[in-house]
């Protein structure tokens, strides 16, 4: 039976939906023993949006659901649910006491997906079940590490206890008795909350524990640690599949990545259309302002219209009073902080739209450096991990959303009869090149459901892992050298997969329920 490890990217609703078409095909494929593929995945490793599709799939399995009911049922909650909407609705109309929106999207995933459901329940379910091991990966800030949320079958240690693995890392570990008692809501959001969209997520102050003796004993022993989108550290979940390989055998790592390859080069465009006016023109403004104003309430009658003129002078009074005193405070710390002379006044005359550009750029570019420079950096690193490890050689693949739009190197290492088998066409390559231009989100904009991104995305899941698993085999056919025991599982299903990926060429949705009517 082959033994498969699975890492599920970040990537927002993306990686999400892409990851779900990729189970669901997986679950399509039967392996020679009867039973479907996905249920040769033993290891999930995930990170951000991708979590949220493992962490359904190992909740579900918990919970005695078929593959499809786990499938399907994550499939409609992606399409139809509305989180971002009500998150935003009743944080900002302070429906509740929460200052903080990440916590607020806690809330709501776990009434609106996750159910409650908690670690524990995984714990006490995992040994039943085909998964061996799972983790779901946020970063932790005090060590600049990943913190891993963990859950595996029983393993008797030295001292004669029992372990379901490490939850945390090696500077901070979680006693499995309050571990247990995290939601799944909770893991999702510390694995997702990315950098710039929102804030950290604490532990353990922002977590829902039990208001026992003991909780409130363990919670005042330590000090809270702040949790983010675990893809600062590892965007594709790989390491803590890496580590698992030094305990089991692997006979295939499927990394499914869900980063985007279509993006825009970096730009910024400056703006010049209010060049002429600096905060000079508006102070004078705003005196002249209040000066007419004066005027006009010396023979306005009292009435509505003397108080509302009177409301709007003491505006532009207080817009000035503002405007003098911040100038004045500015002009005071930073003079004497600067090491050459400088006429700091001449700041009155520069107009407004270079401080707005001067702002914006930096945002934008911090932005950029964060979420696409720092994470592909990352994302290399952690390849070469793999792919530069001679163990993984022929036991591993890469399932990425990106290498079927148009005009990518598709062809490497095919034959002249693979390439004409292989070829993805028009009809793949404009779906992915609609999926790929996905935003990483967790959400759907309007113009994304009316472009069909979302069933987009879940058939790229679906032919991309079909197209990969029978570019493996070929590539196996060529040089076998360090293959799995079970990867027979893999190499049975090569007519299959040719069957299936010419109907994806002339459909390539021919898998979503809809499509199939």
């Amino acid at each position: 039976m082959a033994k498969i490890a699975l890492s599920l990217s970040g990537g927002g609703y993306r990686a999400a939906t892409f990851h779900l078409g990729t189970l669901s095909y997986l679950n399509h494929l039967t392996a020679a023993d009867g039973t479907p593929l996905l249920d040769h995945v033993m290891a999930v490793s995930t990170i951000s949006g991708g979590s949220l599709t493992g962490l359904w799939f190992i909740l579900g399995k918990c919970r005695g659901w078929s593959n499809e009911k786990i499938i399907s049922s994550l499939y409609e909650k992606l399409l139809t649910g509305r989180i971002i909407d009500r998150a935003s609705l009743e944080f900002f109309n302070s429906k509740n006491n929460n200052h903080s929106l990440i916590r607020e999207m806690v809330r709501i995933y776990d009434e609106e997906i996750f159910e409650g459901a908690t670690l524990g329940d995984l714990m006490e379910a995992i040994d039943n079940i085909s998964i061996d091991h799972f983790s779901a990966n946020a970063t932790e800030f005090n060590n600049a590490t990943e913190f891993r949320f963990q859950v595996g079958k029983r393993l008797i240690t030295e001292k004669g206890g029992t372990s379901q693995g490490v939850i945390g890392n090696v500077f901070y570990k979680i006693p499995q008795a309050i571990a247990a008692q995290i939601h799944l809501s909770e893991v999702f959001a510390a694995s997702s909350c990315f950098p710039g969209g929102f804030e950290p997520l604490f532990f353990p102050r922002d977590f829902k524990l039990s208001n026992n003796a003991d909780n409130r004993q363990y919670v005042e022993s330590v000090a809270p640690l702040a949790l983010m989108d675990g893809g600062v550290v590892d965007n594709q979940g790989i390491e803590p599949i890496c580590l698992l390989r030094k305990r089991t055998d692997i006979d295939l790592f499927i990394i499914s990545d869900a980063g985007c390859g279509q993006e825009k080069p970096f730009t910024f465009e400056e703006n010049h259309s209010t060049s002429f006016l600096t905060m000079h023109h508006v102070n004078m403004g705003l005196n002249l302002a209040i000066i007419a104003m004066a005027q006009f309430l010396a023979w306005v009658p009292r009435g509505f219209w003397f108080g509302l003129c009177l409301g709007v002078t003491l505006v532009f009074l207080a817009l000035r009073i503002t405007t003098a005193v911040a100038s004045r405070l500015l002009l005071k710390s930073y003079s004497k902080k600067i090491p050459f002379s400088f006429n700091w006044k001449q700041l009155l005359h520069i107009p407004l739209s270079k401080y707005a550009d001067m702002i914006l750029s930096r945002a934008k570019s911090m932005l950029t450096l964060t979420n696409k420079v720092f994470m592909r950096h990352i994302r290399s690193l952690n390849y070469v991990t793999v792919y530069e490890d001679e163990q993984w050689q022929n036991r591993r693949i890469m399932n990425a959303l990106y290498e079927l739009c148009t005009d990518k190197d598709w062809d490497n290492h095919l034959t002249a009869d693979e390439k004409q088998i292989m070829s993805p066409g028009s009809a793949v390559n404009q779906c992915s090149d609609v999926a790929a231009s996905m935003g990483t989100t967790l959400w759907w904009s309007e113009d994304d459901r009316k472009a069909g991104k979302p069933e987009a995305l879940f058939a790229a899941g679906q032919y991309n892992i079909c197209w990969n698993l029978l570019e493996f085999i070929y590539r196996l056919r060529r040089n076998s050298d360090n293959v799995g025991d079970g990867i027979t599982d893999i190499t049975s299903l090569q007519s299959k997969l040719e069957a299936d990926w010419q109907r994806f060429k002339e459909n390539p949705k021919w898998m979503i329920p809809e499509n199939n009517k």
